[in-house]
């Protein structure tokens, strides 16, 4: 008896009242505070319960591309034009600038030709559509161009002897080289390749070039790099990209930390050349230690060139680090300076 009372019960669960609603609530106030990954997960527990609110999915689309997720926001937005929900307008010019995000050129030009076709596109949006539509059919007219320049380099590679792409090469000519090595399989090139990621004289901004092209292709076998006079064995898949390593992580938001508030155009300097100099520097990863001195550093030299004043004394108080260290790593900074992509 209790069994079958239980039974009845839940079979009579009722959603907790406007759920929905206070979810949709809840997520617009994510989104003021530019918290859209929260905001997303917010709208996904929303649309289950109501699919086709417009609000809903239109939270989730903004959501989606916020946090880079254009695919999605892509198949949101076909399914809601698929199936009429929302503004039709809105929701198309949504996602004609999330096709354009993924370089869906063809796409946005089969969409574009078919609302101009239908005068589905209101008066005053016309010039800035037919600019699109314009602009994608270049790119498309562009790539179609480079695919064949590109068969045509394809077609010449055969006659390069594998160390012919970097033996007696300017840094120009091996960049060029590089270039085109990013079109191909770069595996059939690898005793060159391994070669001058190993020649101590090599540029190290020339051989990060070739570790992200191993890391675009998913090298997964182990590669021996020689950088400012340090070795080290890696497997290109199982490094961190560049920009996320705990170093530049971890530099960069110390570095704002001072800065984002006091003096964003110095923070903006600093951060360029902490970009650049990782660049050279990357894979090698300093210390956790010294992370600390390197920020104080990289804000005393940014500084520097923006003033012209010494102040390594005062951000060594400011960072906590003794000057001394300061002084020591600014030299290293200068070196690796000597290697900038501006030299090549």
């Amino acid at each position: 008896m209790d069994g079958k009372k239980k039974q009845k019960q839940e079979g009579n669960v009722v959603p907790f009242p406007n759920l929905g609603s206070r979810l949709v609530e809840k997520g617009m106030e994510h989104i003021e505070k530019r918290e859209f990954k929260r905001a997303a997960e917010l709208y996904s527990q929303a649309r289950e319960i109501d699919p086709e609110n417009p609000d809903v999915n239109v939270g989730l689309i903004v959501s989606f591309v916020e946090i880079g997720l254009y695919t999605e926001a892509r198949d949101l937005c076909k399914e809601m034009l698929h199936k009429g929900i929302g503004d039709y307008f809105q929701i198309v010019s949504i996602y004609l600038m999330v096709l354009l995000q993924l370089n869906e050129h063809e796409e946005m030009v089969t969409t574009i030709e078919a609302l101009l076709d239908d005068n589905q596109v209101p008066h005053d949006k016309i010039d800035q559509f037919k600019k699109m539509l314009a602009f994608s059919t270049r790119v498309l007219e562009e790539n179609e161009n480079m695919s064949v320049e590109i068969e045509e380099e394809k077609r010449t590679e055969a006659e390069f002897i594998d160390d012919e792409w970097f033996t007696g090469k300017t840094d120009e000519e091996i960049f060029r080289n590089i270039s085109r090595l990013s079109e191909t399989n770069i595996r059939a090139f690898m005793p060159s390749v391994q070669k001058f990621l190993f020649d101590e004289a090599a540029h190290p901004f020339l051989k990060t070039l070739l570790l992200h092209i191993l890391q675009e292709q998913e090298y997964d076998k182990n590669v021996r790099v020689t950088k400012l006079s340090q070795e080290m064995d890696i497997i290109p898949t199982e490094i961190l990209p560049m920009k996320d390593t705990e170093f530049f992580k971890t530099v960069t938001s110390l570095v704002a930390t001072q800065l984002e508030q006091e003096n964003p155009s110095l923070l903006t300097m600093a951060t360029s050349l902490i970009e650049r100099q990782q660049f050279i520097m990357y894979p090698i990863a300093p210390e956790k230690s010294s992370f600390p001195i390197w920020a104080c550093a990289y804000h005393a030299v940014a500084e520097s060139y923006q003033t012209g004043e010494d102040t390594v004394i005062e951000r060594a108080v400011q960072y906590g680090v003794g000057p001394d260290s300061v002084q020591e790593m600014i030299l290293q900074i200068h070196t690796i300076e000597e290697f900038s992509y501006g030299n090549i």
